[in-house]
């Protein structure tokens, strides 16, 4: 008799570190997505509402356009770094070299992430990719989660054929968004985020899968969400953010896959301090604080299980709307999330409901 044999799932290392430049960066990317993910912290929201119309366009060209140099490329010790450090490092770099690596490096992360390519047509070359405006542009508008604007991806086209040009209007933006929005922040939230780590770092995360490590951390479960990255992957490096709320950034560097979490504590853990606690239960508690998304989770007590398409014809709201509300409560883990064949559907974590309540009255009693 034939038998299947199957690999046992490889072991990873964990790590924790901060990477300022890194979080930072992540930071002004997210105020990109301020308008299409729900529950991001408060800072993303309140600097995105100060700013011009103009500095939001300038902040959507250059995170866009400089995406995967921002996140691939760094100095030594990006532990000691901040952004004036990576902006005097990054102007003394070969800007053709730096614009032709970090082209290659967008086709290999959609390679690498499939789910991030809406379109039945292949990949460019790089040839096109480099050279031809209209290959560029679609590449963009099939590769990522933005509005199409024509208009600025041909903007981004030019600037990428001007590398010195393009440096310069990164260095320009970078510096005045740290200077103006961010680097106050930084400075308050820096302690939160090192004690995040320390908390972690005194766990044990031993015989580990990639999978069981991304749920010890941040409670999420990504089996099936990572393509083929998960037979690359040997090492994950965990980076808390203050302000990514309950989603994960991913990002495979090599065989290391770098997973940016909402900064929190590890279950169970006590603190001298109620910062970490508080910011965890504030992300909870925005996604309880919503009448479509307690409708949600009010019908799921009903029902073992809702498929997207059913959720909304039950609200009578958008495709795009229910979207945002079904993505913050799974982030943040009060819905568990399948394929069914070509759906996405939902059940309630009543596990998660039940912690949160404990948590909130083991916050409370602690102030008293």
């Amino acid at each position: 008799m034939d038998r299947d044999y199957i690999s046992a799932p490889q072991i990873v290392t964990v790590e924790f570190n901060l990477e300022p430049v890194m979080i930072q960066l992540e930071s002004l990317t997210l105020l990109n997505q301020q308008e299409e993910l729900s529950g991001l912290g408060e800072w993303v929201t309140r600097t995105y509402a100060a700013m011009t119309p103009a500095e939001r366009r300038e902040n959507l060209i250059v995170f866009e356009s400089a995406d995967y140099l921002f996140l691939i490329d760094m100095p030594p010790h990006p532990e000691h770094l901040t952004i004036p450090d990576y902006v005097e490092w990054l102007m003394r770099q070969d800007t053709t070299g730096v614009v032709d690596h970090m082209l290659a490096g967008w086709l290999q992360k959609v390679a690498d992430f499939p789910e991030h390519w809406h379109s039945d047509k292949p990949l460019p070359t790089f040839e096109q990719l480099r050279h031809d405006r209209e290959s560029f542009i679609a590449f963009i508008e099939n590769a990522c989660d933005c509005n199409n604007d024509s208009d600025q991806w041909g903007e981004m086209f030019d600037l990428l054929q001007q590398p010195a040009r393009w440096f310069e209007r990164i260095r320009k933006h970078l510096l005045y968004m740290w200077e103006n929005f961010l680097k106050q922040e930084w400075a308050e939230t820096q302690p939160m985020l090192v004690e995040s780590i320390d908390a972690f770092r005194g766990m044990k995360f031993d015989n580990l899968t990639l999978f069981e490590a991304i749920r010890a951390v941040t409670g999420r479960d990504m089996s099936g969400k990572l393509g083929d990255v998960e037979d690359k992957v040997e090492s994950i490096v965990f980076i808390p953010s203050p302000h990514i709320g309950p989603y994960v950034a991913k990002l495979l560097d090599g065989t290391t896959l770098k997973t940016v979490f909402g900064a929190r504590l590890p279950r169970g853990v006590d603190t001298q301090s109620s910062a970490l606690s508080r910011s965890e239960l504030l992300i909870r508690m925005n996604a309880l604080s919503d009448d479509v998304r307690l409708r949600i989770l009010e019908m799921l007590t009903r029902r073992e299980e809702m498929c997207a398409q059913e959720i909304i014809e039950r609200l009578g709201l958008s495709q795009s709307t229910v979207s945002r509300h079904l993505s913050q409560l799974a982030a943040t883990g009060f819905l568990a999330e399948r394929r069914k064949e070509a759906n996405k559907c939902y059940s309630l974590n009543t596990d998660r409901v039940v912690d949160t309540v404990r948590a909130l009255t083991n916050f409370l009693a602690k102030q008293q």
